[in-house]
């Protein structure tokens, strides 16, 4: 498959030259702004808004989604390795290094959303949710990062993986649930490792690659943090609006200095084991914050209300 996928690259080039040929400049800032709802830092303030003030167990499924779909896109795109494109005539204002089969920005956004618009069901949302779902694939393709086939790859690879997650979320949720304490910190923790270690190196032959370090060990952290929550906490998404507004805005700001606070401080240039070690504490603790830590402080400051 790789061989026909790299064929497809000429016509893929000639249809995004096309596109770009017939594209006013005013509509690259939009194209812009879709892209950057497909990219980390966002999910990173859209998935605990779910989980912190809307619904818990939505969020939480949610949040396994999402980062499993990290996984997985960065999965094909190592296996397949194709070339971004290059070709002079095309206008790249955000430029990527990794490969470019599938669009991740394609299939998160059916992932996520698509995941939303089932659980919601709610008419307009779902209206919405495929208009993004639609703009931050074509927005790939007119800033020229992807492919036409990177899109549409990326629409049914998420797809596919959202109707077996789907089908799969209820019966696997009720069987882990049916576990013993130790059993689920076993796996929570044990498969994302695995996982780390069965993606394939990057394209700079680095292993693990950072496409699996950053959303697995994300995973290990917020699965034990669920564990630890459903134990412990069991805070409640209602209340006033008020209340869910402050609470989102201490967790938002908690988070941020998490994630953002390590790239100040670690030095560069650190040899690449000790690199992705120092990342899969920082996203372990990150996934654990959001769900336990987090929650916890809600509690204590009397912003969300304990389960009876």
């Amino acid at each position: 498959m790789g061989g026909w996928l790299e064929s497809l690259v000429p016509w893929g080039t000639e249809v995004l030259a096309t596109i770009q040929s017939f594209i006013p400049q005013w509509l690259y800032p939009i194209a812009t702004f879709f892209t950057y709802l497909g990219y980390t830092e966002f999910y990173l303030i859209a998935l605990p808004l779910v989980f912190w003030c809307i619904d818990k167990r939505i969020g939480a499924g949610l949040g396994y989604l999402s980062l499993l779909s990290v996984w997985l896109n960065g999965l094909i795109k190592y296996l397949f390795r194709i070339p971004r494109p290059s070709d002079p005539r095309l206008y790249v204002p955000l430029p990527e290094t990794s490969p470019s089969f599938p669009s991740g920005h394609a299939q998160n956004a059916v992932a996520n959303w698509g995941y939303l618009a089932l659980r919601f069901r709610n008419r307009i949302f779902t209206v919405i949710a495929v208009i993004v779902i639609l703009c931050i694939g074509l927005s790939r393709m007119v800033l020229g990062v992807h492919f036409p086939q990177d899109v549409i790859g990326g629409w049914l690879i998420g797809i596919l993986l959202l109707a077996v997650y789907a089908w799969a979320e209820v019966p696997v949720g009720r069987w882990i649930a049916g576990q013993k304490t130790g059993v689920q910190l076993v796996l929570a923790i044990g498969v994302p490792v695995l996982l780390i270690f069965l993606h394939p190196a990057d394209v700079k032959g680095l292993y693990p690659a950072e496409a699996a370090v950053t959303p697995m060990s994300a995973l290990v952290g917020f699965g034990v943090g669920l564990i630890m929550e459903r134990a412990w906490v069991r805070f409640k998404v209602d209340g006033e609006w008020w209340r869910r507004g402050l609470r989102y805005l201490f967790g938002v700001i908690l988070v941020a200095i998490v994630y953002a606070g390590p790239k100040l401080i670690l030095p560069e240039g650190m040899p690449y084991g000790l690199e992705a070690a120092t990342r899969f504490v920082r996203y372990a603790l990150l996934g654990w914050m959001a769900t336990f830590l987090v929650p916890w402080l809600f509690v204590r400051l009397r912003l969300a209300e304990r389960e009876a």
